[in-house]
């Protein structure tokens, strides 16, 4: 019932986040200012994804697992393409991200409430919780309480998204989370990897298009 805003919220909270707030002038959550490698949970209805993800300057690394299959997608910014690692098969596949696209997840959202409430200790990092309300384009209203690092990690957050398909809730946490300067290697295609023969994979661009739309 809930799949396509299922795709929606985790290609958010895992690909693009980060990306997005800061379009927002007067109302803004802290940029991420570090480097980081983090195990990430990411609950939402009866969905429960767990990944290990790599937080390096202008890139981003989520390993996960698919169908029982482990698989890496590596984000570069910078050169705007995504890279899906399958290292079982040493194949890989490379997209390229859609500029348009791109213009448009800045402005699919805006901040309409933000309120720090206090500051805490989680996972061993001094945080503010913040209560946040957002609204999309298409009318989605979203409802979270964060937990963001004093470098602008969010280590926990936990919501409510009421949209044309329904009301869901979710809930995201980052544990053994490690601040350093990431190896570039960790985002690079590993050697004697070959292009993976496949027609059929969910076009990262599609992906996007999705969350733009938020359907």
């Amino acid at each position: 019932m809930y799949i396509k805003l299922i795709k929606n919220i985790f290609l958010f909270y895992f690909v693009i986040i980060g990306t997005i707030f800061s379009a927002d002038k007067k109302l803004s959550l802290p940029k991420t200012s570090v480097e980081y490698v983090a195990n990430t949970i990411f609950q939402v209805g009866i969905l429960d994804i767990r990944t290990r993800t790599f937080h390096g300057k202008n890139k981003k690394r989520i390993d996960t697992m698919v169908d029982n299959i482990p698989q890496s997608v590596i984000i570069d910014y910078e050169k705007q393409t995504a890279i899906y690692v399958w290292p079982k098969t040493f194949s890989y596949l490379t997209i390229k991200l859609n500029p348009e696209t791109q213009k448009k997840l800045k402005k699919i959202s805006k901040i309409t409430y933000l309120e720090k409430i206090k500051s805490d200790w989680i996972h061993g990092f001094e945080v503010d919780i913040f209560k946040i309300k957002r609204e999309l384009l298409d009318g989605t209203l979203e409802e979270s309480t964060r937990w963001i690092t004093k470098h602008g990690v969010t280590l926990k957050e936990k919501g409510t998204i009421v949209g044309s398909e329904g009301k869901i809730q979710f809930f995201s946490e980052f544990s053994n989370v490690k601040v350093f300067k990431q190896d570039k290697r960790f985002f690079e295609i590993p050697e004697k990897y070959k292009i993976a023969p496949i027609e059929q994979i969910d076009d990262i661009n599609e992906l996007l298009e999705l969350m733009v739309k938020r359907i």
